[in-house]
């Protein structure tokens, strides 16, 4: 129950506290930080992480109390699949961690014959994984201080999950069945709201970075 008490607990935030349980040994957490490290340096040499965010991810997992799993900076994307939902079936056609131009947009759609594409911004995420319970507190206030107002504290098995993120997100169809929904003389209407929300999530990042910094 303490998790409910990080986030919901009135009389611990009418004081400022916050609860300080840890789920793993020391020795065992030094153990699953150390491996993975290891596994993001391995990704930073084959190229696998997104540049604007390295940074950021190495000032968190030098802090003591705290380090990344799984993180993207924010990427506008062209998928093949009936509905954006379609676990395990969901194709990947384009993406791009950037604004982009019309005609990346056109060229990517014309080159697929995939009866169902949603065109799609995802927002910038971290899972940060955190020593206690008082340190996934602090870094959730951090996060929200910045910005992600859609984070939360996502798990408490083994381990202590922080999910960052923020709303800014889009999702619509381009093809049903077959079927092509939108007429090319709006790509450049949907390619700059696009634009729009990936880029005012990734204004967040440093933000982020900066509010972290100063709760250390």
């Amino acid at each position: 129950m303490e998790a409910l008490l990080v986030l919901g607990d009135k009389s611990l935030r009418q004081r400022g506290e916050a609860p300080t349980g840890s789920l793993v040994k020391a020795s065992d957490w030094d153990a699953l930080k150390g491996k993975a490290i290891e596994r993001l340096r391995r990704h930073l040499e084959e190229g696998a992480v997104d540049s604007d965010i390295v940074e950021l991810l190495e000032l968190v997992n030098s802090s003591r109390d705290y380090y990344t799993t799984s993180s993207c900076s924010g990427r506008i994307q062209l998928a093949a699949c009936s509905h954006p939902g379609e676990k395990g079936k969901l194709r990947v056609l384009a993406k791009w961690h950037r604004p982009i131009e019309v005609w990346e947009l056109t060229l990517a759609l014309a080159a697929s014959r995939e009866p169902g594409v949603w065109f799609s911004v995802h927002p910038p995420i971290f899972h940060i994984v955190a020593r206690n319970l008082k340190a996934a507190h602090r870094l959730l206030v951090a996060a929200r201080n910045s910005g992600f107002k859609h984070s939360g504290i996502q798990g408490l098995g083994k381990r202590i999950v922080v999910e960052i993120m923020t709303m800014e997100r889009l999702e619509m169809p381009l093809r049903l069945n077959g079927v092509d929904l939108v007429h090319p003389w709006s790509y450049p209407s949907i390619v700059k709201t696009a634009n729009d929300l990936l880029s005012r999530s990734k204004k967040r990042l440093k933000k982020l970075e900066e509010v972290f910094q100063l709760q250390q």
